[in-house]
């Protein structure tokens, strides 16, 4: 309703109820827009900016990966010189790679052959003599704080015969959490030696074996991260180094 200043009769103005609906409509678009459109860029800027860290990050993994390999490279050429000398020098590649902590690739197999053994012992020794496979030592023994490794790996193909390297009866054959599938041979009364990460057993607990049986086949079971046997001896369950405390005696011919 208007009414004017002096006495002119007032004048009415109806609008229709879709009219005010209408208005307050449009009022509520033109006050909640702004607001949606200033969510969405925030949160169109913030994926954005999340796009641009990740392609950073992929950037430096990728350098990363070039690094590695360049590392892999220079290794194996190493390895591969280092057992060329060794051959050269006329000495034991097995005990060379033991020095290096190192284990020779796939690459040098046609170039070094792993020791085979001899027992200059008889059968029925209970002394462990040799090696138990003739494969490569991948891991040495190591008595140093925190990097402690109580016994041998020797890398070898997964299905190795495993033979007992002395005379004796099965203490134990069955499943460890970390050396997974393995074998304890008690040779004596303060003597036994170990066999880990084994595929398969050929022995039970009770059996009395003979040096050279073939007591199980190498594998990869239990904590372990590529096919190879872990080979302990204990004098008094105390460990001691399998290449110096006992007879290793090996022809690389």
């Amino acid at each position: 309703m208007m009414v004017p200043d002096d006495e002119a009769q007032p004048r009415r103005l109806r609008l229709p109820l879709w009219a005010y609906r209408g208005a307050l409509v449009f009022l509520a678009v033109t006050i909640v827009a702004p607001i949606v459109y200033v969510i969405i860029f925030y949160n169109v800027m913030a994926r954005a900016a999340t796009a641009d860290r990740l392609a950073a990050e992929n950037k430096l993994l990728q350098a990363g990966q070039v690094k590695m390999h360049e590392l892999e490279q220079s290794l194996l050429q190493t390895r591969q010189l280092v057992a060329s000398i060794s051959n050269m020098a006329g000495l034991d590649s097995a005990v060379t790679s033991s020095l290096y902590n190192i284990a020779p690739p796939k690459q040098m197999t046609a170039l070094a052959h792993p020791p085979t053994i001899k027992r200059t012992q008889p059968l029925s020794s209970v002394f462990p003599e040799g090696l138990p496979v003739a494969g490569w030592i991948s891991r040495g023994y190591n008595e140093t704080p925190g990097r402690r490794h109580e016994g041998i790996d020797l890398a070898i193909p997964e299905g190795t015969p495993v033979l007992a390297t002395g005379a004796g009866t099965v203490l134990t054959a069955g499943t460890d959490d970390i050396f997974g599938e393995m074998v304890v041979v008690q040779n004596n009364d303060s003597i036994k030696t170990i066999y880990g990460h084994n595929s398969k057993l050929l022995v039970k607990a009770g059996d009395t074996i003979l040096a050279g049986k073939e007591i199980a086949l190498s594998g990869n079971t239990g904590k372990s991260t590529a096919p190879h046997l872990h080979y302990e001896i204990r004098i008094n369950d105390k460990p001691v180094n399998p290449l110096t405390n006992f007879i290793y005696e090996v022809n690389t011919q």
